[in-house]
This record gives structure tokens, C-alpha cells and sequence, in this order.
């Protein structure tokens, strides 16, 4: 999904302060929630979804026309996340704080408990790419073109890297599920 700006006769091109008010407000939550799951701290997380909302607002003019700004915000949140992150350093840094007690609470659903541990730290063990996809698909909502384009790989790549992510977290979080042939339902179908 390459972004470009929309015809400019349409009547309702996104080009106000208010317009990015709106954007900023619906997306900059998801924006953070998915720099955490990429294995950002939360403070970390906050600093870079601000650094792209406020090149988004910079470049409003043409940014505000595309159908899907807020996918803009996301692709350049992701690549400021890889160039923070682009040192081996950086990387254990980040990657070993995700399961410290300063991340316990921040996903909502299982605030403080083991399982939101455990959680953390199966999803420590996934591969960049895996958690990139995972963070555009279930936090941010974005369909498999989507995060194919915002990744710039392969639909099919995509869809394979949902696959075995699903399946090691099926692994590391319930033993023996991803091993138990189940009848009926969609995993029976595919």
C-alpha cells in the first residue's frame, strides 16, 4: 500500500490542525501499543510515535490527503523503531527490560499477572519481523496488503510470518496446543 495523496477535487481532504488533532487522538494509543510489542519501553515507545506524528504534522499538507494517514504515522513509527534499534546493543538492552517489572500493567486485559509475563517474554523470543507483523496486524488493525506495503514485503511473506508466530506463541504459552489436532472450527478448515 503505497500511500498517495487523494484526488484533489474530493471534498473532504484531511488538511485541517483539527483533521490531525482527530488522527492523533484515534492513533497515536495503537501507534505506542505496537512500538511496545516491537520491544520498545514505553517511554521509548511515547518519544518515537510523537517524533512521527510530529513529522505527519510537518508535512500535513501532503500527508492529510491520503486515504490513510494514520498508516503513514505507523510505517515511519516502524522505521524509527529499526533505526533505534539497529545496534546489537540497543537490541539486548531493549529486549531484556520487556519482561522487568517497570512493563508489568502496560497491556490491558492482565495487568500484573504471570500470564501477562509470560506473554511478554514469548513474545521476546519471536523474531523482529514477527513482532513487527503482529503489531501491524492485531494492534494497529492493518490488513495483510497493509502490512505487507508498510514493511514492504510480500503478501504471502506476510501471511507466513502470522503463521509461525501464531504457532511458536501457541507453543511457548499453551504446551501440547499447537501439537493438538482440534475438530471443527476454522483451524480445522485451513
Amino acid at each position: 500500500m503505497t500511500e498517495h495523496p487523494t484526488d484533489p477535487s474530493r471534498s473532504d481532504p484531511l488538511r485541517t490542525l483539527a483533521d490531525f488533532d482527530g488522527v492523533y487522538l484515534t492513533k497515536f494509543p495503537g501507534v505506542v501499543r505496537a512500538l511496545v510489542l516491537l520491544g520498545a519501553d514505553r517511554s521509548t515507545a511515547e518519544d518515537l510515535a510523537q517524533e512521527s506524528f510530529l513529522i505527519a504534522l510537518h508535512h500535513w499538507d501532503t500527508v492529510g490527503r491520503y486515504d490513510k494517514p494514520g498508516a503513514w504515522v505507523a510505517r515511519t513509527a516502524v522505521n524509527k523503531w529499526r533505526q533505534f534499534g539497529r545496534t546489537a546493543r540497543r537490541r539486548h538492552d531493549v529486549l531484556s527490560s520487556i519482561a522487568s517489572a517497570d512493563h508489568v500493567g502496560e497491556q490491558r486485559g492482565f495487568e500484573g499477572s504471570d500470564r501477562h509475563i509470560d506473554v511478554l517474554q514469548a513474545l521476546a523470543k519471536l523474531t523482529g519481523r514477527q513482532r513487527e507483523v503482529l503489531a501491524l496486524y492485531y494492534l494497529l488493525d492493518h490488513t495483510v496488503s497493509e502490512v505487507a506495503a508498510t514493511l514492504n514485503i510480500a503478501e504471502g511473506t506476510v501471511k507466513s510470518t502470522l503463521h509461525d508466530a501464531r504457532s511458536a506463541l501457541a507453543k511457548w504459552l499453551a504446551p501440547g496446543y499447537a501439537d493438538d489436532p482440534r475438530e471443527g472450527g476454522a483451524r480445522s478448515a485451513g
